[in-house]
């Protein structure tokens, strides 16, 4: 099964800086942040004891795609298994048997990673992007830890930055009028297309939590944060 594609649908692979036609170097931190958007779907909330199930993401550097991943593997032996948390992501148990092994799906998911960060470079590492963020980096943990790997951190900045949280300083004061704060609602509120029926599938998820990503950013640059001095 192949996992990685050379960039998102309908991009071409991103290989010098757009702004300054710099050829980019994937072990090189002066090209821009190395940003890794990641959202999973697993067996349950409870963490470490519920397993991963689907690991998505994309990898950007200096704004531009690099990859995109998707994987979807059998939880260990161990994990516990929510039938509840299983039908919110459209799968039932007999479903899990045709996924991959999770030791094959994480040195696959490993080699991915290693190909934009030295993990022995303390300077070099990933912010990790998501929705709900500390929730997606918790689970990611703790799937290194039953890989074998306690190294999570050689490739990960901490904190995660977490979407969600950005989204909700942007929109408090309309925060009454939202029924909810998922995926979906936090998009369409913003302005953005969200389909509710493709959400809890992480590969849509991703998709859709970077989008929001981008336009806050946006939004930032428009209205910078105020300084001490700046009249309000």
């Amino acid at each position: 099964m192949k996992y990685v594609q050379n960039c998102l649908p309908g991009m071409g692979p991103v290989e010098k800086d757009p702004s300054t036609g710099v050829k980019l170097d994937p072990k090189d931190l002066s090209t821009g942040p190395k940003l890794i958007y990641l959202d999973v779907e697993t067996t349950g909330i409870s963490c470490p004891e519920s397993g991963i199930i689907q690991l998505a993401g994309a990898i950007e550097i200096a704004g531009g795609e690099k990859k995109l991943f998707n994987y979807r593997m059998r939880p260990f032996p161990q994990d516990q298994i929510s039938d509840e948390a299983l039908a919110v992501n459209g799968v039932i148990r007999a479903d899990l048997e045709g996924y991959e092994e999770p030791l094959i799906a994480f040195k696959d998911f490993v080699k991915t990673l290693s190909a934009y960060v030295d993990r022995y470079d303390r300077g070099d590492k990933f912010h990790l992007v998501g929705y709900n963020a500390h929730f997606d980096a918790g689970h990611l943990r703790a799937w290194f830890e039953k890989n074998g790997d306690k190294y999570f951190g050689s490739w990960f900045w901490h904190p995660p930055l977490d979407v969600m949280g950005f989204a909700n300083i942007v929109l408090m004061r309309r925060r009454p009028a939202l029924s909810n704060f998922k995926l979906a609602t936090v998009a369409e509120a913003l302005g953005l297309e969200a389909d509710e029926a493709q959400t809890h599938d992480a590969l849509y998820d991703i998709s859709l939590t970077r989008s929001i990503f981008h336009l806050l950013m946006d939004k930032l640059k428009e209205q910078p944060i105020r300084n001490g001095n700046a009249k309000a």
